[in-house]
């Protein structure tokens, strides 16, 4: 059992494809070419996925103006080397490198989760500091951490409780959100993203990885942030829930969200950032765009070079 479709290409004679909750069919591996099974697993045709952006080509990302926030010689207490950060309105970037390259702990210390050791931090030209996460999301920045059961969902607690809970945060837990506020909230993030729940009532964690992983990307939208953080978003989830959480992403950024989107599945990246700062042993070693945005330019400057 398994999310990565190669596994079962490499491993598997059969295949059983199941679809909520109802059985597709049984399907000999040979004659299941993968196309074909990504689309029973979603249950319609599947677009080219190098088309995910769609007409716009991701031109719609706006490149001008002033940074949205800006990161100067920042580094933190889990080793992050000082290294430089920008960000537009509209833009989605990512960090990409191996696992342990330092790409969360990058973003760690954006967000204020991790002790930041040194650098400067600008929103909107001006300079703030950001010493712990409250002062982010005061700021305008929603974070989704790597780490969905441990640092993200507090799982006794149910769907609506999980939704609103950032939102409660920066009001304040003396101004409590009225039931039929927390209600309304809940219901309406719950049809917009599709979370599939018995009620908003149920305890989070009873969810699928995916749904839970939708709450929390709800729960920052209710704060309506100015830049999000998205780190390793579509880990351990279905591909049809990748590919709408992909599209959510660059919606928002159409509507002048900024984000940065953090993956470990090159193709994911190429499809959803314009730019990507590549991390090697907790330290920025190059940046790529435009024509240098391929799969074999980011293996080499993470290999260490074009050599």
């Amino acid at each position: 059992v398994t999310h990565f479709l190669e596994q079962v290409y490499e491993v598997c004679d059969r295949i059983t494809v199941l679809r909520d909750g109802q059985l597709v069919g049984e399907y000999v591996i040979e004659a299941l070419p993968r196309v074909q099974l990504v689309s029973k697993m979603l249950g319609k045709e599947l677009d080219d996925m190098a088309d995910i952006k769609g007409e716009s080509g991701g031109e719609a990302i706006s490149r001008e103006g002033a940074p949205v926030l800006e990161a100067q010689g920042l580094c933190s207490s889990a080793g992050i080397k000082p290294f430089d950060f920008s960000i537009r309105r509209g833009e989605v970037n990512g960090f990409t490198g191996l696992l342990g390259s330092g790409r969360s702990e990058c973003v760690r210390a954006i967000f204020g989760a991790d002790h930041v050791t040194g650098g400067t931090v600008k929103m909107d030209g001006k300079e703030v500091k950001i010493k712990k996460p409250l002062d982010a999301m005061k700021l305008g920045i929603g974070y989704l951490p790597e780490d969905r059961k441990g640092d993200g969902i507090v799982g006794d607690l149910s769907v609506r409780e999980n939704i609103i809970l950032a939102y409660q945060v920066m009001k304040g837990f003396f101004r409590p959100i009225s039931r039929a506020q927390a209600e309304a909230f809940a219901d309406n993030y719950i049809k917009l993203l599709e979370i599939k729940t018995a009620s908003a009532d149920t305890p989070i964690k009873s969810l699928s990885g995916g749904n839970q992983q939708k709450c929390i990307l709800a729960r920052w939208l209710l704060t309506d942030p100015k830049y999000l953080i998205l780190d390793e978003p579509t880990r351990g989830i279905d591909i049809g829930t990748k590919i709408e959480i992909q599209k959510l992403v660059l919606r928002l950024a159409e509507k002048g969200t900024s984000a940065t989107f953090i993956s470990s599945e090159i193709d994911e990246m190429l499809r959803t950032c314009s730019r990507l700062i590549v991390m090697r042993d907790r330290k920025a070693v190059g940046e790529l765009s435009g024509e240098d945005l391929t799969q074999t330019k980011i293996m080499a400057t993470i290999a260490g070079g074009d050599e």
